[in-house]
């Protein structure tokens, strides 16, 4: 038995400028005398995290095939409405993997359930970098645990009925959780898909409507969000044509907003009655490309909601975009961008985005890396008292994947120049490193969050756009198709920005400021159980 066993050796916090703090990390296998650490700082969470953990390594699967193994792996997708358990009707296969005696299950000859679930647990260190908006010197640590439970009932070829149900919680913190964190016994997802059209063997027209998850290309601009403890959903109707080569989607939603989760959950989830949010997305593929098009289209019609940037008046926005990305032998590119148009409060939307990257496989290295350099804007506004507002809108996006683990900042009055590379140290462990360098778009413009909402300004433009450096480092283990781990850990130099005493002082422009002119550090475990 393999026993993973996290133990966090925590001196007295420290927020100044000089340097990370030292984290030690004992991941152990198992044998021997049992270890102990120090967990007199915050035990309960990290108890937790223990128990979890150990919960894991007595349900690993014994050794299977190769092939069994990897099939197993991959019926589980982001979203768990596009699970795919078809595998366990193959004669040849020979796995044996923690609830599939729970899948393929037919009481009668034309029904077909899979049930099925997730645990997981991630504890959080986050030095200066609590709250919404980082860098103001607050500091917490906690557990965060997540239940997924779900149904997945297929009534013939045509007729499928899905749901699932979620519970998160935050244990251990001394400040109040954020609204992405906590979400008690409620129905994540809850939607019907109906088969409207079949010609020939690979092609479909499917219309789903209900509660239901979505994420769409890169996920730049519209993600389900699998990082936080309380993934994005939806209420409305999404259909899809697709074929072997290419798929168009569109749909029409309300959001469900996270905020009605605070400060007591106890009602369940409503969506938001005065956004809309609506598209249209195809793709195409090919086995050395991909190419995306898409429009999305987001209104707010209540006047009294205040937008991002802090004023009433609601807003009405669209965004016309499209991505490449292309492999050639060693060499990977991508190409994405869009130019966002429409209303937002009294003013006239004008704005943009655009992502560029270069990659390489190095496979005749040891460890195979994979080394991308990527830029990424979106733009400000320089002048926030005239008729145009220039600040593009990211809509629901990934940013916690592409703009740094720390999560400092959103798609919006940004640049990143960042590196990237991963290694693959063995089949199932994985080393990823990234170093982000963050600017201001406009040094006029606000610094968001990755919410979107405006956290620093200096009007004057005089603070200058550095904001900063962030290095991030994580490994990845999959124990087996059904267990994983994770750990990670981010550090954030703050630029001369952040040295700036408007941005230290009280609000300014659209923004709260305050910041606390200190680096942030960010220490995390996960650990997870499919089933």
């Amino acid at each position: 038995m393999i026993l993973i066993t996290p133990i966090v050796i925590q001196p007295p916090r420290r927020t100044d400028r000089q340097g990370p703090q030292t984290r030690v990390f004992l991941v152990v296998k198992a044998g021997g005398a049992p270890i102990s650490g120090d967990m007199s700082a915050n035990p309960y969470p990290q108890f937790r995290a223990l128990f979890f953990a150990i919960t894991i390594t007595t349900l690993v699967s014994s050794p299977t095939r190769a092939d069994d193994a990897a099939v197993a792996r991959a019926a589980y997708k982001q979203s768990f409405i596009n699970n795919d358990f078809s595998y366990l009707d193959d004669p040849e296969y020979q796995g044996h993997f923690l609830g599939e005696q729970l899948k393929r299950l037919r009481p009668c000859s034309d029904i077909t359930i899979d049930l099925g679930g997730r645990f997981r647990s991630r504890y959080h260190n986050e030095n200066n970098l609590r709250g919404g908006r980082r860098l103001t010197g607050a500091s917490d640590e906690f557990l965060l645990s997540q239940t997924l439970l779900f149904a997945d009932v297929h009534i013939g070829d045509n007729l499928r009925v899905f749901g699932q149900a979620i519970d998160a919680t935050s244990d251990g913190e001394d400040l109040p959780p954020r609204g992405s964190e906590v979400n008690r016994f409620d129905m994540q997802m809850l939607a019907v898909d109906a088969l409207l059209l079949s010609r020939g063997d690979d092609q479909e027209w499917w219309l789903r409507f209900g509660r239901q998850e979505m994420y769409y290309g890169s996920q730049r601009l519209v993600a389900s969000r699998p990082w936080r403890n309380t993934p994005l959903t939806h209420d409305g109707v999404r259909s899809w044509w697709k074929s072997d080569s290419a798929q168009v989607d569109a749909f029409w939603v309300r959001p469900i907003d996270p905020r009605q989760h605070r400060p007591d959950d106890h009602n369940f989830d409503n969506p938001d009655q005065s956004r809309q949010f609506y598209g249209v997305f195809g793709t195409a593929k090919t086995d050395a490309a991909r190419h995306d098009l898409y429009y999305f289209g987001m209104t707010e019609d209540d006047d009294l909601v205040q937008t991002f940037a802090g004023v009433p008046g609601g807003f009405d926005v669209h965004t016309i975009g499209g991505r490449v990305i292309r492999n050639e032998g060693e060499i990977r590119f991508e190409l994405e961008g869009g130019y966002q148009f429409g209303s937002f409060s009294t003013s006239r939307q004008s704005a943009g985005f655009a992502t560029v990257g270069l990659g390489h496989t190095f496979e005749k290295l040891p460890f195979k890396p994979t080394t991308w350099l990527y830029y990424d804007w979106a733009s400000g506004d320089g002048d926030l008292t005239d008729d145009v507002h220039g600040t593009f809108y990211q809509l629901e996006p990934r940013g916690h994947f592409y703009l740094g683990l720390a999560d400092l900042t959103g798609r919006q009055n940004i640049q990143d120049l960042n590196l990237q590379t991963s290694l693959a140290v063995s089949d199932d462990l994985e080393c990823r490193i990234h170093f982000h360098n963050f600017w201001l778009a406009d040094s006029r413009d606000a610094l968001y969050t990755n919410g979107g909402a405006a956290s620093f300004q200096d009007p004057t433009g005089a603070a200058g756009n550095e904001i900063g450096h962030e290095l991030d480092l994580q490994l990845r283990w999959s124990i087996s198709p059904r267990a994983h781990f994770l750990v990670g850990y981010s550090y954030l130099w703050a630029g001369d920005y952040f040295d700036s005493p408007v941005i230290q002082g009280g609000p300014a422009g659209i923004a709260p400021n305050g910041a606390s002119g200190n680096n942030g550090e960010f220490t995390y475990i996960q650990s997870s159980l499919r089933f």
